[in-house]
């Protein structure tokens, strides 16, 4: 009699918090469930304020990062071609705008590349962080260098090298960019500015020179982001966006797929 009671409790108190319908994960097939398992957030780091207030690379993002490896010379050179063709259109570096596209022997994922995408980014789920890090070599990322990096392994496309550069890609060739997060699709390139705090009034009112793009990530729906932010957030990371930072700190979205 008193394990039925206690079985009348917990259905009752399950009922009132509504927890008496089935789950999301129960509704799903067995391959969403291993999806949404392997994509939940890493950990609370990203919300942490004792934590994120102290972490300088937030502060930062990429800012810079381009200027440790695009030498003077190779950067004049490619700008000199560039020049000799007028229609060509340069990026922020003054490299030249050249679209990328899939390689023609990658098959699709799931029916679409940017499987391939998401699958690529979530191998490389706790790769240290190193600002400025080698563009050759995926033993460590910055933010960039890791969005790079994925499309490049996963579709053979180059994309330029940095977040400013690669937003501007983004802004020049995308037939699908925004400036409302809520826009995101899975596989979208995500934009951010410098990190200044956690709260929406740390970014409230701002103009455009005030909101240099310094961060960006991968949409991987459902409100998260796989992305690489600093060293004491633990490199290569999942996170959820909406009503923290990150959604505050939002630039520009869009496609390179679309």
């Amino acid at each position: 009699m008193r394990i039925f009671a206690i079985s009348i409790v917990l259905a009752s108190a399950l009922t009132l918090t509504g927890c008496s319908h089935p789950s999301r994960i129960k509704q799903l097939g067995t391959g969403d469930q291993v999806q949404l398992t392997s994509e939940r957030e890493t950990d609370n780091r990203m919300s942490d304020w004792n934590l994120t207030s102290s972490d300088a690379e937030l502060y930062i993002g990429d800012l810079g990062a381009e200027q440790l490896y695009a030498s003077a010379y190779a950067s004049n050179q490619i700008k000199s071609l560039a020049a000799e063709n007028k229609k060509q259109a340069l990026l922020p570096n003054g490299f030249p705008l050249i679209q990328a596209f899939p390689s023609p022997g990658i098959v699709p994922k799931k029916g679409g590349y940017v499987e391939n995408v998401i699958e690529t980014a979530k191998s490389y789920l706790g790769t240290p962080y190193v600002y400025g890090s080698d563009r050759l070599d995926p033993q460590s990322f910055d933010c960039s260098d890791f969005t790079r990096w994925v499309y490049l392994t996963a579709l053979g496309m180059d994309l330029p090298w940095d977040a400013k550069n690669q937003a501007a890609y983004v802004e020049a060739l995308s037939k699908r960019k925004y400036t409302d997060l809520k826009q995101a699709k899975r596989g979208d390139l995500l934009f951010f500015t410098n990190f200044m705090g956690n709260r929406p009034s740390d970014y409230a009112n701002l103009d455009p020179s005030q909101k240099p793009i310094s961060h960006m990530g991968i949409y991987l729906g459902d409100g998260k982001i796989i992305h690489s932010a600093s060293k004491k957030t633990g490199g290569v990371r999942i996170d959820h966006m909406f009503f923290k930072h990150l959604q505050y700190r939002f630039v520009l979205g869009g496609s390179v797929l679309d």
